[in-house]
């Protein structure tokens, strides 16, 4: 076993925590180069904090909570913007390929789609956005994340609720990846059928009742850990 701190493994918080921390940073802040400096700064925190743990909530409840505290700061200077101007921003001339030497199209695709999809979030304020992204990505119940927010659970299922219904409108009708038979005009159109990109989004949604692009994204587009750097 590796290095440990108050008894706790830094290997396994890493492999349990990281991945999905970093994602969270991902989904909050829209420069990439960002949101890997506030997934380190929440790194940071832990090592600095985990010594003085006493277990008086979960560990992960602990670490969200950092994490809700780095990133708000970090994403104070994100713009929210309204579903017209994000329809206005995708819709356009098909993108044009990059013309680089050992140029791979289905991971290009697959990253402009990642870019496009933290993009969509930010049609919700940033508390709301995180909010739904503790729920429908990270699964976390709503009695946890009501504590994390500082917030009473009623208004986090509501806050969420109303987060799921704009996001589901908007995808319905802009997205192939959501609705492969919708209206979506948008640039990447194109590329994202050549590559057969909503039929791997179609066999998770056989196997789940509710449909969340989110999670659902986590497990075909290109996903990073921040804090692998550290292991």
């Amino acid at each position: 076993m590796g290095e440990t701190i108050a008894g706790y493994a830094l290997e396994e918080i890493i492999h349990a925590y990281g991945r999905m921390v970093s994602s969270i940073c991902r989904r909050m802040i829209q420069d990439e180069t960002v949101a890997e400096d506030a997934a380190q700064e929440v790194w940071l925190a832990v090592m600095k904090s985990l010594p003085t743990f006493k277990g008086q909530s979960k560990l992960s409840t602990w670490i969200y909570t950092i994490t809700t505290r780095v990133v708000m700061n970090f994403a104070r200077n994100e713009r929210q913007h309204s579903t017209r101007f994000l329809r206005n921003y995708f819709y356009g001339e098909t993108r044009p390929l990059p013309q680089e030497s050992g140029f791979d199209k289905e991971l290009w695709v697959k990253e402009m789609c990642d870019k496009c999809l933290t993009g969509m979030l930010h049609c919700l304020d940033n508390e709301s956005r995180l909010a739904y992204i503790f729920r429908e990505m990270a699964q976390l119940p709503y009695d946890e994340i009501a504590p994390i927010l500082n917030k009473d659970e009623q208004t986090i299922r509501q806050t969420i609720s109303r987060s799921r219904r704009k996001l589901r409108n908007f995808l319905k009708d802009e997205c192939a990846l959501f609705n492969p038979n919708g209206s979506c005009r948008c640039r990447m159109k194109r590329w994202v059928q050549e590559v057969e990109l909503p039929q791997e989004y179609q066999k998770l949604r056989q196997m789940v009742y509710t449909v969340c692009i989110l999670r659902e994204s986590e497990t075909i587009l290109p996903g990073k850990n921040f804090w692998q750097k550290y292991l």
